[in-house]
């Protein structure tokens, strides 16, 4: 991962193995891209600072954490996915959360590797599309894209 941006992770939840992060991506079927399985791996759960980013027509969005891996305990990435899915467009997975009850997802629609989106929880309720908002082509674009 590029730190060019100085970027720092805290009040993280332990380091994860690859097993635990296998295990998540079979419970999803999905296959999460490397960038984010290394940085969720050393950082589940944590917290990016800087935090902030842009997107679109918004200006000021905040990361505040990756989405924990741990499944024996509550607001786990899946059960936030499993919470979320009939709200949710198909093939699209949250990972981090912001503080206001949006979350950033993986969007799967386009193939494998999948490009960064913000979903706006809502919007959601008014029109499932229109809810989402492309972010970044990759998660560590969107980590090197993070200010103050």
């Amino acid at each position: 991962m590029d730190q060019s941006n100085e970027l720092m992770w805290i009040l993280k939840k332990g380091k994860l193995s690859r097993e635990v992060v296998s295990h998540v991506e079979s419970e999803l079927d999905i296959s999460f891209p490397t960038d984010y399985v290394d940085c969720v791996m050393q950082n589940n759960g944590g917290q990016p600072v800087p935090d902030t980013f842009n997107f679109q027509e918004r200006t000021g969005a905040v990361f505040n954490s990756l989405i924990h891996l741990n499944i024996g305990e509550s607001r786990n990435i899946v059960d936030v996915y499993n919470n979320l899915k009939l709200r949710l467009p198909k093939k699209i997975y949250p990972f981090a959360d912001d503080p206001f009850g949006n979350y950033l997802c993986f969007d799967y629609r386009e193939g494998k590797a999948p490009v960064i989106v913000f979903w706006d929880h809502e919007k959601a309720s008014i029109h499932e599309e229109s809810s989402i908002s492309f972010v970044s082509s990759s998660f560590n674009e969107l980590l090197d894209n993070l200010y103050e």
